[in-house]
């Protein structure tokens, strides 16, 4: 993939897709910092509950964000009929997929960036204990890495559907089942994509496993996704 693809893909961003990010941030920042504050802070974890607190909500807004990055970028093409102009112009079809893929997850990972510094902040004003940096940092980054998956699926899904309202309406479901998918018991559900977020979590016993399973279910996703789009003919 040319880097001035990756360029050209990214001066087309809408000015949501690039405050999505902040938004997540947010979000997850406000919501685990009210949640502590208010009902967990008294506990025997004291300031380090907040990890737990952020643990529930963390694969929710990750796999939002990535629904509506999805739907907004593929939406974009199919509003205005360029997918033909798009792919005429004289660069693999594959690159022009993978381009937005990369998109999407360099605006997750800048959602890694903006919870990390919030968090920080929050830790700061609630504690004198030093900020403990490993767990700070891999727990919104293993999250990440481990919706790599979900990533290749909704966008897949909002290249194949002009209408947005299918991939959105999937994703969102998604989004709130992976709030419940990881506490199953069962490891039929945990291999499900949309479990993988909250089982990647540093809390979580065996978590590397899950991210080693993320990215190669991710990779062979994306590939898959990109020969399938290679193969589209639109309109």
């Amino acid at each position: 993939m040319k880097l001035t693809l990756l360029h050209a893909e990214g001066l087309k961003l809408k000015r949501l897709c690039r405050l999505i990010p902040l938004i997540q941030g947010i979000i997850l920042i406000s919501m685990t910092a009210l949640e502590w504050y208010l009902y967990f802070r008294q506990g025997p974890g004291g300031v380090y509950a907040g990890f737990a607190v952020m643990y529930m909500f963390l694969s929710f807004v990750f796999l939002l964000g990535i629904t509506l990055l999805a739907s907004i970028m593929a939406g974009t093409e199919h509003e205005t009929r360029a997918w033909k102009q798009l792919l005429a112009m004289p660069v693999p079809k594959g690159s022009i997929y993978l381009a937005k893929l990369v998109w999407i997850f360099l605006l997750q990972l800048c959602t890694v960036v903006i919870t990390v510094v919030g968090m920080c902040v929050i830790w700061v004003l609630y504690t004198n204990e030093p900020i403990p940096w490993k767990i700070m940092i891999l727990q919104p980054l293993f999250v990440s890495l481990s919706s790599v998956p979900m990533m290749a699926i909704q966008l897949w899904l909002s290249t194949v559907f002009a209408n947005q309202a299918l991939p959105l309406a999937l994703g969102i479901f998604g989004s709130v089942s992976s709030l419940f998918l990881a506490r199953s018991s069962s490891p039929v559900i945990h291999l499900l994509p949309w479990s993988y977020p909250a089982l990647s979590s540093p809390l979580i016993p065996g978590h590397m496993q899950w991210i080693g399973i993320s990215l190669g279910v991710g990779l062979m996703l994306s590939i898959l996704g990109t020969l399938m789009f290679t193969r589209r003919e639109f309109e």
